[in-house]
């Protein structure tokens, strides 16, 4: 079964957090069962943007290969805005979402549209 691939937002202070949505079993009520990877709170329903597709045997895959490979970032400000490693440039999860996304369509583990 081929499942469809969205990058997709939650509320986040100062700025949106940025993840991985796989629509694993869609459904016209939004209860479908989904994968969600990446930072995640609050969704914002109209931020879905379909980047591809994924075969279903390629989901363990897609964590094994990719997810665990490529960890997100970690904490790296405390809640003053003071940095925690100064000398290590930030990370953020939009520089983690990319990353998770050209290593997923290298393998062929993402299809393209």
């Amino acid at each position: 079964m081929l499942f469809k691939v969205y990058t997709t937002e939650s509320i986040g202070a100062p700025r949106n957090h940025i993840a991985i949505y796989i629509e694993t079993a869609p459904s016209e009520d939004a209860g479908g069962s989904t994968m969600l990877l990446g930072q995640s709170s609050t969704y914002v329903p109209p931020s879905m943007k379909q980047i591809g597709t994924i075969e279903e045997e390629d989901l363990d895959k897609f964590i094994k290969e990719v997810c665990l490979v490529v960890p997100p970032p970690r904490a790296q400000v405390t809640l003053r805005g003071t940095r925690l490693y100064p000398d290590i440039p930030l990370y953020r999860c939009g520089d983690w979402l990319k990353d998770v996304q050209e290593m997923a369509f290298q393998k062929g583990i993402f299809n393209p549209l």
